[in-house]
């Protein structure tokens, strides 16, 4: 092969390596959008668009117009996202906006524009780099190092949980040190092996302790005057078939709005909104087990500012979609419309019967038990209805089962979710209106406050009951809205319940069954008190919070613990690729190995000493790799030497016979050898 074809492999090895490692330090910051890949991916490859500019103009200039095209594209597509502000501002406001959106954040143009200018920069300077001696492998270790870290940084360790990604970059860095001649390395192999180990530790330290640079931005906060939407369901009943929006996704119920305040008179919805995946968590933490669910949507005739979801809502691909942290409730302030398409990925809480069996409930949920001024003829009712109930499972079971006893569903039903309706609802005579009828407003708004009255922390859901599926997608109708309470439970989240058929979701129905056969006889007809008997005002009577609130959490294995089995295998691939580069160099890579060797032994010879001299110390086979090596150094015409290897492995045996044990113990990963020259 002659020298012009192997220096054009040398170069296709090249660029194919760094084209490597900028692919999987791209992807690895791909995680913190949602559906960025492609993107990402393509952008990994700017940097040769720069290397073919570098033959026509100086290799600066041509890395200053890729950035100065990637950055007029950022500024297009800063002023398509926001057509009425500056797109300078929009451009500069990018980064802050990435902060306070979604986790991952949606892949919209003002959004993707920090990551993609952030992968473009470090693509051109890699790829330029390595048309340059001496800076092959420090440059594209440079660049691989600040995309993981940003990708770790913006994902808080999450995208590599377990160090994966890091190890694969170390190793195409060794590899890279194996292929590419290097002569006078910028950074000491030690010192970069070293570095890159600590990239993986970053995997494993992030997502406990580390750094959230979410915090360094305060997140927009809106106030939305919304109206609460329970008296609605009668309209939506009265629609009928009417559609409202079309599905794709799992079976399951899908949340339109989340109420938690009650004021007696009517409940409310949040009034304060932000991004998606603002820093700040929800005030009672999601339960203990739960699984991902996503869904695409489009609006076909839903009106207002709420956006269908479902679970709790984990990302949306709506740039301008805001969230109350604390319930999921998904606002657009600006009212969503007709055809409007997007994607909504939430989680599920899924505890098991025996899960919530003995579960109890947090003791500080005020907001959630809060009853304003609780008519007494309310908190005796709940009170009777659950007086045998031995768990708080067991009093949510029985409340179910009495707010549905002998009541109907009644689509014309009076309308309104105030004390005096749900006390006609409840105790009303025969023929009155409103009277054991009514929509899912007062069978949900009645379980509800009486489960607040014996201390259950409790809220109302308003959304659409579970719709089978057809021709591939599921179309929601007027009809298919409903309401339903949620109980939270410590350790494991908000659970439904049902006290008028609708959601199908919460616990099963076996177990309900069991509960109700042992409650039987004081669950079926709680007596109603006397409203002309009773006092204006009776506080609710709370349950009595358990100290084992939430089961232990699982024990998860500390990979931190392998981070010095890291180091030493990293430590071990680099005395390996110096090994394997020395044998490139002859009968003077053989003696290098040889003096490595006493270095590691401890008897590394004066520098005053020559060659020959210390070869003689290690009889024949030091003297015979001496003249071969002042042969490969010296002689105008070097022979072949073949053997010096093979002496070299010779001496190498007999140092390390004269090393002391300790030695011999770290003597494939001892990182001395790496810094000498």
């Amino acid at each position: 092969m002659s020298q012009a074809t192997g220096a054009r492999l040398g170069g296709v090895m090249k660029y194919a390596w760094v084209s490597a490692l900028l692919v999987v330090g791209s992807l690895q910051l791909a995680q913190a959008w949602d559906g960025a890949f492609l993107y990402f991916g393509l952008a990994a490859f700017t940097g040769f668009l720069a290397l073919l500019l570098a033959r026509l103009v100086p290799a600066g200039l041509a890395a200053l117009a890729v950035m100065v095209l990637a950055l007029t594209a950022g500024f297009f597509a800063a002023r398509g996202a926001s057509p009425d502000r500056d797109p300078t501002w929009v451009l500069l406001d990018t980064v802050p906006r990435l902060l306070t959106a979604a986790r991952p954040a949606p892949a919209t143009p003002e959004l993707l524009v920090p990551g993609l200018l952030l992968i473009i920069g470090i693509s051109t300077g890699t790829v330029l780099s390595v048309t340059k001696r001496g800076t092959a492998l420090f440059v594209p270790a440079l660049g691989v190092a600040t995309l993981y870290v940003s990708a770790a940084l913006l994902t808080t360790g999450r995208a590599d949980k377990y160090g994966l990604v890091a190890l694969t970059l170390v190793t195409l860095l060794a590899l890279g040190w194996l292929i590419i001649d290097r002569r006078g390395p910028v950074v000491p192999p030690a010192v970069l092996a070293t570095a890159l180990a600590a990239l993986t530790l970053l995997a494993f330290v992030l997502p406990t302790n580390g750094f959230e640079p979410r915090k360094l931005v305060t997140p927009p906060i809106t106030d939305i005057a919304i109206s609460n939407p329970l008296p609605q369901l009668a309209a939506w009943a009265a629609q009928g078939e009417a559609e409202l929006f079309r599905m794709r996704g799992p079976e399951v119920p899908v949340r339109l709005v989340t109420l938690s305040r009650y004021t007696g008179a009517s409940w409310e919805a949040a009034a304060t909104y932000g991004p998606l995946g603002v820093v700040d968590p929800p005030d009672l933490p999601i339960g203990g087990k739960s699984q991902s669910a996503s869904a695409d949507l489009v609006i076909t005739g839903l009106q207002g500012e709420w956006l269908p979801g479902v679970g709790k809502p984990q990302a949306v691909s709506l740039s301008d979609a805001m969230v109350d942290p604390d319930t999921g409730s998904l606002v657009v302030a600006e009212g969503i419309r007709t055809g409007l398409s997007y994607t909504v990925r939430g989680v599920l809480e899924t505890p098991a019967d025996t899960d919530l069996a003995e579960a109890q409930v947090p003791a500080n949920a005020t907001r959630y038990t809060a009853l304003p001024r609780l008519p007494f003829t309310l908190a005796e009712y709940a009170r009777q209805a659950t007086a045998n109930a031995r768990t708080p499972y067991e009093k949510a079971v029985a409340l179910e089962q009495v707010v549905r006893l002998n009541r109907r569903p009644d689509a014309e039903a009076p309308v309104g979710s105030s004390y005096a309706r749900l006390e006609t609802f409840l105790f009303g005579s025969p023929g009155e209106s409103g009277a054991s009828a009514g929509t899912a407003e007062q069978f949900a708004s009645s379980y509800a406050v009486l489960a607040r009255a014996v201390g259950l922390p409790t809220r109302v859901v308003v959304g659409f009951q579970p719709v089978p599926e057809q021709n591939g997608e599921r179309i929601v109708r007027a009809a298919d809205a409903t309401a339903w309470p949620e109980v939270y439970f410590s350790g494991w989240g908000w659970v439904a319940f049902d006290p008028v058929s609708g959601n199908g979701s919460g616990p099963s129905a076996a177990s309900k069954r069991e509960v109700l056969n042992r409650l039987a006889s004081t669950t079926a007809k709680p007596t109603p008190t006397s409203l002309q008997s009773v006092p204006p005002l009776v506080q609710p009577t709370a349950v009595r919070p358990d100290a084992v609130a939430a089961p232990e959490p699982a024990t998860r294995f500390p990979f931190w613990a392998l981070t010095p089995v890291l180091l030493l295998v990293v430590l071990y691939v680099a005395r390996t690729s110096r090994r394997l580069r020395l044998r490139s160099a002859g009968p003077v890579g053989a003696w290098t190995e040889v003096l490595d060797s006493l270095q590691l032994a401890g008897l590394k010879p004066r520098p005053s000493r020559t060659v020959p001299d210390v070869g003689r110390d290690w009889g024949e086979p030091g003297q015979r790799l001496a003249v071969l090596v002042d042969q490969a150094a010296f002689a105008p015409q070097p022979a072949k030497t073949e053997q010096s290897w093979r002496l070299a492995r010779q001496v190498r045996k007999a140092v390390r016979r004269k090393a002391s044990w300790w030695r011999k113990v770290v003597w494939a990963v001892d990182p001395r050898p790496l810094f000498r020259r």
